[in-house]
């Protein structure tokens, strides 16, 4: 069936947020050619008894059939196929489903229609933005004590742990099974099972590892610390967590000496040398590649500031579902996590509008390098958005 719209009236105005409200008329002889297909179907499938299937004659088989149904199918129809041609003729891309609502008409078919296209974005002059942010890169620097604290956390690492049959001093390795309670309910996910950490830095409560030293193993012991104002769990704060803890081993902990031997023994360096040269290059690529992180998010954050777009608040809706994956999504936590949801539909609409403009496209052979695979659409369009944002990253850069 072939349907005439080119003659149906349309009007729209827009809203905030890349909405658009619709209103659409289709006269009584458009509607009519969906309607006549929906109810010669519904005819053809009419089984009455004595009858063959189709062949009842028209009066008894109009009376077993539907006419509400026929004209909300119709409607159905004429409302997808109609919008379809408005958004193809706007060029709107639509990014959420259509809020549909029927009018009254005498004839034909109206109805008014609320649609979330995709934004128009106007940039500013990214390469301009860019070279001007890029003229405040910092010259990566390391440290001696850097490198002594890495030095430090490898030793740590390769400890020897030998069982001590002693009271717990600052700096032994203890093993425990750790509860905590607030007004006598336990607090959720805070249950420790054969938790091990260095008497001084468990990172728990502060405070908690003092109430562990001159313990031996078996014991068991309650105490309450009064939690910190400035405590990382704010639910928590200024209140009296009481813990119960049993210490299931202590371990004195012997450190290796630092020299040739112990550097041989990571497998890779013939020297202890050798192994600070290894550490002072790893810590400056790392600050070398947060120096180009901080710049980046910079440059996207300059360009948002000169450039226009109206964000959908179904693209932060559907960020926000991505962050929060992780966690247990509470409304408190979306509505902490919106800022940064919006921040980051924003630069991924930049990205994407100067790789546009740019002509800026990943191969298909890049992106298979880089592990992407046509069989596998959700990894191929995850490689290709990386590929992408490294290449307009390279040209803001490079100030071509």
């Amino acid at each position: 069936m072939l349907y005439n719209l080119l003659i149906m009236k349309s009007s729209f105005k827009k809203l905030p947020g890349s909405k658009i409200e619709l209103e659409i008329i289709l006269d009584d002889k458009e509607f009519k050619s969906y309607w006549q297909e929906v109810y010669d179907q519904a005819i053809a499938n009419v089984n009455l008894k004595g009858f063959r299937p189709g062949a009842a004659p028209k009066e008894l088989a109009e009376q077993a059939i539907n006419q509400d149904k026929i004209f909300e199918e119709a409607a159905k129809k004429a409302t997808r196929l109609s919008l379809d041609q408005v958004t193809e003729e706007n060029k709107w891309t639509l990014i959420d489903m259509p809020q549909i609502t029927l009018g009254e008409a005498a004839s034909g078919l109206k109805y008014k229609c609320v649609i979330t296209i995709f934004p128009e974005i106007n940039l500013g002059n990214y390469k301009k933005i860019a070279g001007r942010v890029l003229k405040e890169k910092k010259e990566a620097a390391v440290d001696s004590s850097e490198i002594e604290k890495s030095l430090e956390w490898l030793r740590n690492s390769r400890a020897k742990l030998t069982r001590a049959n002693r009271e717990a001093r600052r700096g032994d390795v203890v093993e425990a099974d750790i509860e905590s309670f607030v007004d006598g309910k336990p607090i959720e996910n805070a249950r420790l099972k054969k938790d091990r950490f260095a008497l001084g830095e468990s990172r728990l409560m502060p405070g908690f590892d003092e109430n562990l030293e001159n313990r031996k193993e078996g014991e068991a012991l309650n105490f309450i610390i009064t939690a910190p104002q400035d405590y990382w769990q704010k639910d928590l704060r200024g209140k009296n967590v009481e813990f119960k803890v049993k210490i299931n081993a202590v371990f004195d902990k012997q450190l290796p000496e630092l020299n040739d031997d112990f550097a041989k023994g990571l497998g890779e360096f013939a020297s202890i040398e050798e192994l600070k040269k290894s550490l002072n290059d790893g810590i400056m690529t790392e600050k070398n590649q947060k120096e180009t992180d901080r710049l980046r998010l910079k440059m996207l954050d300059e360009i948002a500031k000169d450039s226009s777009m109206e964000i959908p608040e179904i693209m932060i809706e559907k960020t926000l579902d991505s962050m929060a994956a992780e966690f247990k999504p509470t409304e408190e936590l979306r509505n902490q996590l919106r800022d940064k949801a919006r921040q980051n539909v924003a630069n991924n609409l930049i990205i994407y509008k100067i790789a546009e403009m740019e002509k800026i496209q990943p191969t298909e052979d890049e992106v298979k390098t880089f592990g992407g695979s046509v069989d596998d659409p959700k990894k191929y369009q995850y490689y290709y958005g990386v590929i992408l944002n490294q290449k307009v990253f390279k040209l803001l850069e490079d100030g071509k």
